[in-house]
């Protein structure tokens, strides 16, 4: 873990952005007290994450029907 006071680290930005690429978390501190962190995306564990919730929603829709119905005819009563 690398903590820099804020405005040290405007000047060194490029070379935190690539440390937190690297996966160092860059912490970044006002007067000494933690202000914000610098860390690289979770890319992969969040797609990872859509694809189950997809998968899962794809499985409720077709457990859970509501019978046979109209789309057209429900949305002519939705109009009335």
């Amino acid at each position: 873990m690398i903590t820099i006071g804020i405005f040290e680290a405007k000047a060194n930005l490029g070379q935190l952005a690539q440390s937190a690429a690297d996966g160092e978390v860059v912490v970044l501190t006002r007067r000494g007290k933690p202000l914000a962190e610098i860390r690289s995306p979770e890319g992969e564990a969040t797609q990872a994450g859509v694809q189950q919730a997809i998968a899962a929603l794809r499985q409720f829709r077709k457990a859970n029907r509501i019978g046979s119905f109209d789309i057209a005819d429900l949305v002519a009563q939705g109009r009335r």
